[in-house]
């Protein structure tokens, strides 16, 4: 069942009623990637089927491969608009802590390209605004997971 969360917004003398689509629960993440699926079925009407593939470095690359990878507990890939290969990720604790130090080392540049959520990431990063998702923002020093706002 979608949720979704009515605005009501007052324009001078007219108020109108805006439908917004909301994140409300989070992915039963017990179901693994499959529950992350159906987290965005239920919330998008997409990502209705989980494709699994066992080489997560193809799928990311080797750089990012070498830092996700040792905290991927499962992943695979799932067809949401404007993806045709969106990543879904059941995390391990740590892998902000290992991004940080991978910076550090002038491994990694910037912050890591994935949309994070309580346990589980997504690669995308169009729309996940409304899916109550954080970037992870990072500096050698530190790093902090911030709400991707709205642009």
């Amino acid at each position: 069942m979608k949720r979704a969360l009515v605005a009501l917004l007052v324009v001078g003398s007219v108020a109108c009623a805006l439908l917004v689509a909301r994140a409300g629960s989070a992915p039963d993440l017990t179901k693994g990637v499959g529950g992350i699926a159906a987290w965005l079925n239920d919330l998008t009407g997409e990502c209705s089927e989980v494709r699994r593939d066992n080489d997560f470095t193809a799928f990311a690359g080797p750089v990012r491969a070498k830092v996700y990878e040792p905290f991927v507990a499962e992943w695979g890939t799932c067809v949401k608009e404007p993806y045709q290969r969106l990543g879904l990720i059941v995390l391990r604790p740590g892998v902000d802590e290992a991004w940080r130090k991978a910076l550090a080392r002038g491994e990694v540049r910037g912050d890591p390209d994935l949309a994070f959520g309580d346990g589980f990431a997504l690669t995308g990063s169009i729309g996940m605004e409304h899916l109550g998702l954080k970037r992870l923002e990072c500096t050698p020093d530190a790093c902090s997971f911030v709400q991707i706002e709205h642009h």
